[in-house]
């Protein structure tokens, strides 16, 4: 597939993002993904909760998509955002599983541990 070069118009719309982990966080009346590595496996594992953590639905996959396809299957997700969030900390789960880095939720990989 060939992409042209994108032109500009004088009237298109710049906008900076600006996310706050913490100001701008809203949890979903839905649930939540609590997400982990299967080290042993080489896995990434993703578990659905509805309140205390208790998981109700475990998934696991070797690869994003193996996760969030099965998340939108189930319905699990409703939210753009959630949905967002969930790919977001798959592939970071995705990658400490391909360098052999610690994966902590919500935390940035240290890849200097490496």
């Amino acid at each position: 597939m060939k992409f042209d070069k994108p032109t500009e118009d004088k009237n298109i719309e710049i906008v900076e993002g600006n996310y706050d982990d913490i100001k701008d966080f809203k949890l979903g009346d839905d649930g939540y993904f609590l997400i982990k590595l299967d080290g042993e496996n080489k896995k990434i594992v993703a578990g659905f909760c509805k309140e205390d953590n208790k998981i109700l639905v475990k998934i696991s996959g070797n690869k994003p998509p193996d996760i969030y396809h099965e998340v939108l299957k189930k319905g699990l997700i409703k939210r753009a955002d959630h949905a967002a969030y969930l790919g977001k900390e798959c592939q970071k789960a995705y990658i400490a599983l391909q360098y052999n880095l610690d994966y902590v939720q919500d935390e940035e990989l240290d890849i200097d541990k490496k």
